[in-house]
């Protein structure tokens, strides 16, 4: 026994010197080849919420809105930084964190000359793109999957399942329309009826985003926002990219619309955390757990995320 705690502990030492290692080389070791960052990247992978950090071994890197935003602010405020480079990949996430940070970077736009760009990955989809949206200028790769312009709520019912294995539900509640998309009946005409214009109106926040941010017609985005995606080359035909290419010609676009002279100094605003780098290793977070969907997992329920939070633009 003392030999595996012995064994133990030095995994976990081993582990903390390399992430310091990489921390130091990847920050100052940055800031000393590249002088003052002129660029600053921001990453935003996986799907886009407003959940809370999952504790002080977590990455400063993630889709959490919050997070995000306040990148974007440090960036505004750094005078030496003349652009944000947006690195997206991306299925999309909740409706109101995927508008938070979209309003942050039109805040950016307009309150200074910050040039935005944003960089499509394999996917830029639905939340994705939403917040790509809000960029002066799109790179997508070729075949990277972007669009699935749209609002979608959805439920389950497994009244019929509960009834084959014996269990009964019982609500208690102060008002008929509390239990709302509740898993455990059927849909009543008058909640999808208010559903129905929870999503309508949602869906019309996201195309009034969308018109703002590129600049675009309601008339000539409607018909290319019915849910369906595009590749990168379907998008720019379409004119919801603006050009075609991988990071480094998004890098190189940065450059240009920022007046950058010479190679542009990037520096990553996102990765804020020391133990960063061994945070999926050390973090109590359960979106660790292996073959779950982390967005079906939370701290108080195993039920699918919709049942907490139904109205969402991931699909």
């Amino acid at each position: 026994m003392r030999l595996n705690r012995v064994l133990a502990l030095a995994l976990v030492t081993l582990c903390l010197i390399a992430a310091v290692g990489n921390w130091l080389g990847g920050s100052m070791g940055k800031s000393n080849i590249q002088g003052s960052a002129n660029v600053a990247q921001i990453n935003i992978y996986g799907v886009i919420s407003d959940e809370a950090s999952s504790g002080p071994f977590s990455s400063g890197e993630g889709a959490n809105a919050n997070k995000l935003i306040n990148s974007i602010q440090k960036a505004r405020e750094d005078k030496a930084i003349k652009a944000i480079l947006l690195q997206i990949n991306s299925p999309g996430g909740t409706a109101a964190a995927s508008q938070a940070v979209y309003e942050e970077l039109m805040r950016t736009r307009k309150e200074t000359d910050i040039k935005i760009i944003a960089s499509l990955g394999d996917v830029a989809a639905s939340g994705g793109y939403y917040i790509a949206s809000a960029a002066h200028h799109i790179v997508a790769n070729p075949s990277s999957v972007t669009g699935s312009i749209g609002v979608i709520v959805r439920t389950q019912n497994v009244s019929s399942l509960l009834d084959k294995i014996g269990v009964q539900t019982s609500t208690i509640q102060s008002g008929p329309l509390k239990d709302i998309l509740s898993p455990f009946r059927e849909t009543k005409p008058e909640e999808r009826t208010i559903l129905q214009g929870v999503v309508d109106e949602s869906y019309q926040q996201f195309l009034d985003a969308i018109v703002a941010g590129r600049e675009m017609s309601l008339e000539k985005l409607k018909p290319l926002a019915d849910g369906r995606i595009y590749t990168g080359t379907q998008a720019k035909e379409k004119n919801l990219v603006d050009s075609l290419g991988n990071y480094y010609d998004a890098l190189e676009k940065t450059a240009e619309l920022a007046n950058i002279s010479g190679e542009p100094k990037v520096r990553n605003f996102g990765k804020s955390s020391l133990f960063g780098d061994v945070g999926p290793f050390l973090s109590t977070s359960n979106q660790q757990l292996p073959q779950v969907p982390p967005e079906w997992l939370s701290s108080e329920s195993q039920w699918p995320r919709w049942h907490k939070i139904p109205l969402t633009i991931m699909e």
